[in-house]
């Protein structure tokens, strides 16, 4: 079996993640000193991959729910149908969230109490790797010490920007995991807040990933008209372009 194909989960929902990848995520679930009370996931697509191995994890830890976000109008009443037949048991721990992060996690949060805490978040949303880094900002001060952070796609264009970034800020541990040819990361909040050195030095590496002539080009063409030119590149090279980390 391809690692990097969607997979169908115990013959009922299709999902992504490699096996080791999905096993690494259960694990980090259930053997986390505090055991997880608040999960989000960004990217749920069709529920049969992550998603469902947070619920279950989280399930069979007897505690914890799990807040999944879809932008993906298309496939969202399919992955919430999806959840409740797949994990019927753990879906009254699952409250699912439509729309694009940008919006989805500010209004999510503005609903919480002040001393709300968010204890594992996985990130496994859109291409643009600005995604990443504006979800990790947005959520970093929720994320307690020992709160666990990880990212699907860490090395490709996905996790292009975070996962350099996360490595400059010294309140975070982070490792790569390379279950798969796409990658993953795995991280977990040592401090509250990063030293006034590592911020300056992840924002000055953020700056100067985004002034590459590529990144600023994706920024500043229209989408339609940048698929039409990796269309016309050479298949390694438009790969090489649209995937690279």
């Amino acid at each position: 079996m391809d690692d990097n194909n969607p997979v169908k989960t115990d013959g009922i929902i299709e999902g992504q993640l490699s096996s080791r990848e999905r096993a690494f995520i259960v694990n980090a679930i259930q053997n986390a000193p505090n055991k997880p009370r608040v999960a989000l996931e960004v990217g749920t697509w069709l529920g049969g991959g992550s998603t469902l191995h947070i619920l279950r994890a989280l399930e069979q830890n007897g505690q914890g729910h799990l807040y999944g976000i879809e932008a993906d109008a298309s496939i969202y009443e399919r992955m919430v149908a999806n959840i409740r037949k797949g994990a019927p048991d753990a879906a009254n721990r699952f409250t699912s969230i439509f729309g694009f992060s940008d919006e989805a996690i500010p209004k999510w949060l503005a609903e919480q109490p002040k001393d709300f805490k968010v204890d594992f978040v996985f990130l496994d949303g859109g291409n643009n790797p600005m995604e990443q880094i504006s979800e990790f900002q947005m959520l970093d001060k929720y994320l307690p010490i020992g709160g666990q952070l990880l990212g699907h796609d860490a090395k490709m264009r996905k996790g292009k920007f975070l996962v350099p970034y996360l490595r400059l800020l010294d309140h975070w541990e982070m490792q790569l995991c390379e279950f798969s040819e796409n990658g993953m990361f795995y991280a977990s909040k040592i401090h509250e807040i990063p030293s006034p050195a590592s911020l300056k030095a992840a924002n000055s590496k953020l700056a100067r990933m985004r002034l590459e002539p590529k990144e600023i080009a994706s920024a500043i063409l229209p989408s339609w008209f940048c698929r039409i030119v990796l269309n016309l590149l050479p298949r390694r090279l438009a790969r090489s372009l649209s995937d690279e980390a």
